[in-house]
């Protein structure tokens, strides 16, 4: 253990717990021990409560770093090394071959999904045991993935969260939590989606029209009106500007959009059946009025056109945050009178995923679309870009929260739904649920007693545990890992940890045949996201005789430098009857 060699990814509150039990343990601590620690992130005011190897004085410096020092002060034999790196494919130049193959055991202590299938992948590819925990409000989860012994992280995955049918969300809320999470869909459309696209536009208008052409559906025909109503009636070149579009949206969201509804659907309204539409938990709306004298109003306008003008790179004035003066230029912002129209659908199937209905004229409304967007992009300087903007609860001076709370509120306020603050507004938008130290301390703890029987080596999978708690409960359960899935082919045995090796400078046609000799009938080989054969692709026969690097390297782009000997080809076989078999990946060893 003290000579052992530990790659630990996150330095948030999983992080700091392990570095503190390593030090404790004696982790890393001998002559040829190295612990190495890893994570992009600096710290916050809000990790304090949690990540308890900071200080308030350590706010704004990097997280490994705070944490490493906090870690040898514990223990000052422990050979630590802390990186700022995010463990991600762009960084794989940092966490080379060398890196890896000389890991003894890799800890993550990750919050996300994502980083942790990435971190399985490299564990599987380098054949390294990886241990991974996680926490959630009272509840935790350790699972021990260990080569050859047991399936992968990614191998079982959590069903999806149930959400709120599409429908509740944006036409029928009941409760507060619909409000919310309409909120923060309409600020990622506003703010961040709508200034994504617009960029893609301006970056490359022929590509981005050929991508609309090539979809031709309802989302494709929405995404374009966002950016022409983006760039042509809604854009703004001044801050006053930005007031009247937060002052029409609000008249959009809170009372057009309301009457629009009642009028589809009136009061009395029945369904097929002669049952009361507004039957609960449906709840009839009414249109909110605008008033310059509510304070609440006047702060929805405030926060959404200081974000707006920050999305299209306006200087916001110094007098833009006195109340005073917005409510004089607010109401001089001319609002049209609003009609209802007959024929609008307004969806009310819960099963369904998308808002955009589709129309046998998606084709020719995208064409029209784009020759407007075109028209639209003439009028605007060269090189024009919007700057997206991604939701942060974090930073209060930042308006995110204070225009998610205010969209959520006058939402609540239409449907009759009690309002809340915005400390409540943030940790639902934000999707927090408060960590409790003690379920992280428990989790590490039992991480902690599987590397002693990692480290060790030689333990049977029974030996093992993975554990689930909730402390709520309180619950504990600890189970034996499930052994990974075994694939057959005749006399041949392998799972998601084998990998084929193939020694020599071989050609595609010696690939072919090296599988077949095994009862394989090779059809596709691809290196990345790169075709490199396909028996379909007559053209592809004339890449038979030449050397499988040559052949990745000029499809693939695969870079191969002088240090590099091998690289790693998928290919997707059948046995003599016509049945695909799974067959590992294959590393073909040029040099």
């Amino acid at each position: 253990m003290r000579d052992s060699n530990i790659f630990v990814v996150g330095s948030g509150a999983l992080g700091c717990e392990f570095l503190k039990n390593f030090a404790l343990m004696g982790v890393s601590c001998g002559r040829k021990g190295k612990l190495t620690i890893t994570d992009d992130d600096v710290i916050e005011k809000s990790n304090l409560s949690r990540q308890f190897l900071f200080r308030d004085w350590n706010i704004g410096q990097a997280k490994s770093t705070v944490a490493a020092t906090a870690a040898s002060a514990i223990n000052s034999c422990l050979h630590i090394d802390a990186l700022q790196n995010r463990a991600c494919p762009e960084t794989e130049h940092v966490f080379n071959d060398a890196f890896w193959e000389g890991l003894d055991a890799v800890i993550n202590a990750l919050d996300n999904v994502n980083a942790r299938m990435y971190m399985d992948m490299r564990c599987l590819y380098f054949q390294k045991p990886l241990l991974e925990s996680g926490t959630l409000g009272p509840k935790c989860n350790t699972q021990m993935v260990i080569p050859h012994l047991t399936e992968n992280y990614g191998a079982s995955r959590d069903p999806p969260e149930k959400q709120a049918p599409m429908c509740t969300v944006h036409s029928f809320p009941h409760n507060i939590d619909h409000c919310l999470t309409w909120a923060r869909s309409e600020f990622e459309g506003l703010l961040e989606k709508t200034p994504n696209e617009v960029n893609s536009f301006m970056s490359n208008p022929a590509e981005y029209a050929a991508a609309m052409r090539k979809a031709g559906d309802a989302q494709a025909r929405e995404l374009l009106e966002r950016v022409r109503e983006c760039l042509d009636k809604e854009r703004c070149d001044k801050f006053e500007d930005c007031i009247a579009w937060a002052r029409l949206k609000f008249e959009d969201y809170f009372s057009n959009r309301v009457k629009q509804l009642t009028f589809t659907f009136p009061e009395d309204a029945a369904t097929s059946t002669g049952a009361p539409f507004w039957s609960a938990p449906k709840r009839f709306p009414r249109p909110v009025q605008f008033s310059a004298v509510d304070s609440s109003h006047i702060q929805f306008i405030l926060s959404a056109s200081i974000l707006r003008a920050v999305s299209f790179g306006i200087p916001i004035p110094d007098w833009a945050k006195n109340t005073g003066n917005l409510a004089d230029i607010v109401s001089k912002v001319a609002v049209p009178e609003f009609e209802p129209k007959s024929g609008v659908k307004i969806e009310t199937d819960e099963k369904a995923t998308n808002l955009s209905s589709a129309s046998v004229d998606d084709a020719a409304v995208i064409e029209d679309l784009l020759t407007k967007l075109e028209a639209c992009a003439k009028k605007l300087p060269s090189g024009f870009q919007m700057k997206p903007i991604q939701f942060e609860k974090d930073d209060d001076t930042n308006f995110h929260m204070d225009l998610i709370a205010g969209l959520a509120n006058m939402r609540a306020r239409n449907y009759g739904i009690q309002v809340v603050d915005k400390l409540k507004a943030k940790f639902i938008a934000g999707r927090i649920i408060p960590a409790i130290a003690t379920t992280t301390a428990m989790a590490t703890g039992l991480v902690c007693l599987e590397l002693y029987k990692v480290l060790a080596g030689d333990h049977p999978v029974e030996d093992y545990r993975n554990t689930f708690a909730n402390l709520a409960l309180p619950m504990f359960s600890m189970a034996e890992p499930v052994p990974p899935k075994e694939m057959k082919h005749q006399d041949m045995r392998w799972t998601v940890w084998d990998r084929w090796s193939i020694k020599g400078n071989i050609t595609v046609a010696e690939l072919l045949k090296w599988l077949s000799d095994k009862g394989l009938t090779a059809y596709s080989v691809s290196c990345g996201t790169s075709l490199l054969y396909n028996t379909m692709f007559p053209r592809h026969k004339d890449r038979l005789k030449r050397k499988m690097v040559d052949v990745a390297q000029e499809v693939a782009k695969v870079d191969v430098p002088a240090y590099r000997k091998h690289f790693d080809v998928v290919v997707a076989c059948e046995d003599d009857d016509g049945n695909d078999i799974d067959i590992p990946l294959i590393s073909i060893y040029f040099r």
